[in-house]
């Protein structure tokens, strides 16, 4: 049984969105039938839905669970599955993991490499870099503040 249509586009869309926040093709595929699915699912309803192995299904099941995207209910030996649409709370994560774990290190290597450059030409390419850099860390610090500022509010 395959996804036909918008179902399958929304699918792929939200694969694509859980790929550019770091999950994998098979965690983004599965969130994204958990959030179409009229119900909640079993491991099985996935199984039969999708070519992907039980293990791969867990697996992802087990990540989207730790992240707070699923949330599981058990009745007797029987799990369910059901999505959290926190779509905008995983968005916001992005600039502060995007600032502190690949602008700041960029920026401080740019810096050791500019010290150390053999030629003012290449100095000078490094600095608008880092400049770069700095406008675009700048724009995110700022995006942050918002952020908090709204969740206050």
């Amino acid at each position: 049984m395959g996804f036909h249509g918008k179902n399958k586009k929304f699918i792929e869309l939200v694969e694509r969105i859980m790929i550019r926040w770091g999950y994998n093709s098979t965690e983004g595929k599965i969130y994204g039938i958990l959030l179409l699915s009229e119900r909640p699912l079993t491991i099985k309803d996935i199984l039969e839905l999708t070519n992907l192995s039980r293990t791969s299904i867990s697996t992802s099941l087990k990540r989207l669970v730790g992240d707070d995207l699923v949330t599981v209910r058990r009745e007797k030996k029987v799990k369910y599955f059901s999505p959290n649409p926190i779509f905008r709370e995983k968005f916001m994560e992005q600039p502060k993991e995007l600032l502190n774990k690949e602008i700041i290190p960029i920026v401080g290597i740019i810096e050791e490499l500019s010290k150390n450059a053999h030629s003012e030409e290449y100095r000078k390419k490094l600095m608008d870099i880092k400049r770069n850099l700095e406008d675009l860390e700048n724009l995110l610090k700022v995006i942050i503040k918002i952020e908090k500022e709204s969740v206050k509010t």
